[in-house]
């Protein structure tokens, strides 16, 4: 249920039916300091993005009869005043919650009240309060759009989870393939658990914001499978996995601050000759992506590099080319409506190979009739978004792109022609 929600330092609003805090606008203060909130028992129940229109009506009105008699919520409406700030979790009418201030008041003779609004920013919503928080995500709570027909969702305990952690991961499991020109096709298999966070860190000071960080982090283990045939022609083949979008209401203090992460995830193979690609694999790594904000240094992108493993557990390739198989996360983390940082992190796996090359990293010997090449990598890449001002700092133009990264790292070189087969007693070796 959409609520109104009060600024820090005010009292603490009781349990909604659907669990989150009920509350009401809450007016900001002068000094910056926490203030109280006004007009419980308010939602806000209609928004228009695009004019700043708002509607506030009574906590538990239906829709198509808003409230009780005006009478009854007469002190309600006229505690609704301008320079008080709305605070909406996501619901139907503000799916990425909502942080407005009240500009102008119309109360309705159904006991609502319009209102007129403009973006707040957090300084108006949190003042000088002071937060550093780093948030798990619990799997349950994000929302999975499957793009593939045979993903299969799942939830893996985590016994890490009472340490800070989710108390799981969520597993995604792929069997899928994709037509290729020329009649081929790419197949997909294989599991990736996924582990998403959330980072947020404000410092307000009495008159701006001080210092502040928006960021997630991403931990991954997967296990998959690529059978291909490319060529050049063939371009970079995507096969998208899932889409996954969750709205965490972080705690700062009493005061609820909507997070909202939109993450996709594919797989993606692409080859710049023409070769038969068939490969397992299995990746594991820690990324962290942030945008950071200092009164004295403005904006900054932040890239946590982490870990990543990558081990080809058996792989085939037939042909000459230079193969790439990556599995890609491509991800934005805003405070309500408003974007403040995207990246695309691919841990990948390169082959060079010219003729047959099939290799088995349990300890067998490769393989190769030609020449190979295997290299794991990362590539990372994204920006800080404009429309960053919810945070009262400077609107940016345009984004601030982050430096690109990119790492390779050698896991198997060679240039191996197999010997022919020893010559049968009694024969003798052609010249």
């Amino acid at each position: 249920m959409t609520l109104v929600t009060p600024l820090a330092g005010s009292p603490k609003a009781g349990p909604a039916a659907s669990g989150r805090p009920t509350a009401a606008p809450a007016g900001p203060s002068r000094s910056g300091r926490p203030v109280v909130a006004a007009a419980p028992g308010l939602k806000l129940a209609a928004y228009d993005r695009r004019t700043g229109k708002a509607v506030l009506a009574p906590v538990g009105a239906a829709a198509g009869n808003p409230g009780p008699a005006p009478t009854a919520t007469a002190a309600t409406a006229a505690a609704v005043r301008t320079g008080q700030v709305i605070d909406s979790p996501p619901s139907a009418v503000a799916p990425h919650g909502a942080l407005l201030a009240i500009t102008g008041v119309k109360p309705a003779a159904d006991g609502t009240v319009v209102v007129s609004t403009r973006p707040a920013t957090l300084s108006e919503l949190l003042g000088q309060t002071w937060a550093q928080i780093r948030s798990a995500l619990d799997p349950h709570n994000i929302q999975i759009t499957p793009q593939l027909k045979d993903l299969k969702v799942s939830y893996v305990p985590n016994p890490a989870g009472a340490a800070g952690g989710a108390s799981a991961a969520l597993e995604l499991d792929v069997n899928d393939s994709l037509p290729l020109p020329g009649g081929v096709s790419a197949t997909l298999s294989g599991s990736l658990e996924l582990d998403p966070s959330v980072d947020f860190t404000y410092q307000g000071g009495l008159l701006s914001l001080q210092q502040a960080r928006v960021g997630f982090d991403l931990g991954a283990h997967a296990n998959w499978h690529v059978t291909a045939g490319l060529t050049a022609s063939t371009g970079p083949v995507t096969i998208p996995i899932a889409k996954l979008t969750a709205t965490p209401v972080i705690m700062v203090g009493e005061v609820p601050v909507v997070i909202v992460l939109d993450l996709s995830v594919y797989a993606e193979v692409s080859a710049d000759g023409t070769v038969t690609v068939d490969t397992t694999q299995s990746f594991d790594g820690t990324w962290g992506i942030h945008a950071d904000y200092t009164k004295a240094g403005g904006w900054t992108p932040a890239t946590d590099l982490g870990t990543t493993t990558i081990s080809p557990v058996k792989a085939t390739f037939s042909g000459n080319a230079s193969v790439r198989t990556g599995l890609v996360a491509d991800g934005s983390v805003a405070l309500y409506d408003t974007l403040g940082v995207k990246a695309t992190v691919e841990p990948y796996l390169r082959t060079a190979v010219q003729g047959t090359v099939s290799v088995d990293s349990s300890g067998a010997k490769p393989t190769v009739d030609g020449n190979i090449g295997l290299f794991g990598g990362l590539d990372v890449n994204g920006a800080v978004m404009a429309r960053i001002a919810i945070l009262g700092t400077p609107l940016l133009e345009k984004d601030l792109p982050f430096p690109i990264y990119n790492h390779e790292w050698p896991i198997v070189t060679r240039e191996i022609t197999n010997p022919p087969a020893s010559p049968q007693p009694g024969t003798s070796p052609k010249h």
